[in-house]
């Protein structure tokens, strides 16, 4: 064997042995802290499987047991949960369902399985969406990224679904195909946090039809699963009563109030976070309309190049970062920025439409942000009189990165050219 041979061989092994300790690594930092984190206080936010156990296992268990789990006071007096059900569609349910098979525990150890299962699925998918070669080495070392994430970190300790919904985004901006496209609106539509903006920008896009299909049917599933909540409660008026109650609960709650809050990824948010002061819920409401409404308009100016395979790429990233950024979002919601990292890191990202320093810019802004080593509860053991710092370290310094990455993204998709024609990425545009 040559010697060149010999050395790539070597180099081979040598990566491989590096990933897979890196892992292993990955995968022992997260147990750790999926222990670390367990607490049976309900009170106390951001405990291992919290979310699962109260938006996802109990929000089933009550309606199978024929109470409807919007109704704060009643599920709280019920089960043992430490937050409400929030105002998701029931269509929400019915996705969580089949864990109702299960107790607790296991649901929880098997929804983490799930997780660990789909960061891989999504690595696949993103190096394949981004022209990447799949190796088994290239998913390893990615899926490990993801793992070791904001992102993925806080994927795995809360239970959320959010790869479901992140997969549906993907789906909708990239199927070539209308039925494909409108599966993937109608899947966003089960977290109307992602649905809302993406259906909204995938129509500004040039996919209309899809946007309208899977909306349609999203809105007509969850009309039709409401029916027995509507009859439990004893009428429209009581339920709607219901849902304006529990509203009026979550946006009080501590880690969703801007004045308390530091696990949210939105730009209102982020200013709270930065300038020490919570917007009045008006300027919220405007703010995010900014991002999402200008987000659009930069899109429609663009439909005829972002119909296009070649140019697809900027929509993709701009749509991701305005959904994390126009809109309420956690940070396990991040994981949706693994795509856009890497369609950038391809030096032809958007054909080669883009200057090299803008794509790098934007890449530097969404590995911040994805990857930000400030976490809130870390910072304040080590400064525990710093708290104005570990806030602008952890959510400022993240959310600050997505704005940057979302004002540089809308320039990228601004400079692309108004009319193309040929190699359409979709059949449904117009």
């Amino acid at each position: 064997m040559p010697q060149s041979a010999e050395s790539r061989q070597a180099l081979r092994v040598a990566l491989w042995v590096l990933a897979v300790v890196a892992f292993i690594v990955a995968g022992a930092l997260i147990t750790r802290t999926l222990f670390a984190n367990y607490t049976t206080d309900l009170s106390a936010p951001g405990g291992t499987f919290w979310d699962f156990r109260d938006a996802s296992y109990y929000s089933v268990r009550a309606t199978l047991d024929g109470l409807i789990p919007y109704d704060v006071d009643r599920y709280f007096a019920a089960y043992p949960v430490g937050q409400e059900f929030p105002i998701l569609p029931p269509t929400y349910l019915l996705l969580h369902s089949p864990f109702q098979l299960l107790d607790l525990t296991a649901a929880s150890l098997v929804m983490l399985g799930l997780n660990v299962i789909g960061i891989v699925l999504l690595s696949v998918w993103s190096l394949s969406l981004g022209r990447y070669r799949l190796s088994p080495l290239l998913v390893l070392v990615v899926s490990t990224l993801v793992i070791v994430s904001t992102g993925g970190r806080n994927l795995l300790i809360t239970g959320q679904a959010s790869l479901f919904f992140v997969g549906g985004t993907y789906l909708a901006l990239t199927a070539r195909g209308l039925a494909a496209g409108s599966v993937g609106v109608f899947a966003t539509l089960i977290k109307p946090g992602f649905g809302l903006p993406v259906t909204l920008l995938v129509a500004a896009a040039g996919r209309n039809r899809r946007a309208v299909i899977g909306a349609v049917a999203a809105v007509f599933a969850s009309l039709v699963l409401m029916i027995p909540f509507v009859i439990r409660a004893g009428g429209f008026a009581p339920i709607i009563d219901i849902l304006l109650d529990n509203a009026a609960y979550s946006a009080s709650t501590k880690w969703i109030a801007l004045e308390t809050t530091t696990a949210r990824t939105d730009i209102a948010a982020t200013i709270a976070v930065v300038f020490d002061v919570a917007p009045p819920r008006i300027a919220e409401i405007l703010l995010g309309s900014a991002v999402i409404g200008g987000s659009a308009i930069v899109l429609f100016a663009r439909r005829s190049a972002l119909s296009h395979r070649h140019y697809g790429d900027a929509a993709v990233v701009l749509v991701s970062l305005a959904t994390v950024t126009g809109i309420y979002h956690s940070f396990y919601d991040l994981v949706i920025l693994v795509l856009p990292a890497i369609l950038l890191s391809r030096r032809d990202f958007a054909n080669g439409s883009q200057p090299p320093w803008l794509r790098m810019a934007m890449l530097g802004a969404v590995l911040v942000a994805s990857f930000n080593p400030f976490k809130v509860d870390t910072v304040a053991r080590v400064l525990p009189d710093s708290f104005r710092l570990v806030e602008i370290l952890g959510p400022g310094l993240t959310g600050v990165s997505l704005i940057v990455a979302i004002a540089l993204a809308a320039v990228a998709v601004w400079r692309l050219p108004a009319q193309v024609t040929g190699h359409l990425v979709s059949t449904d545009s117009g």
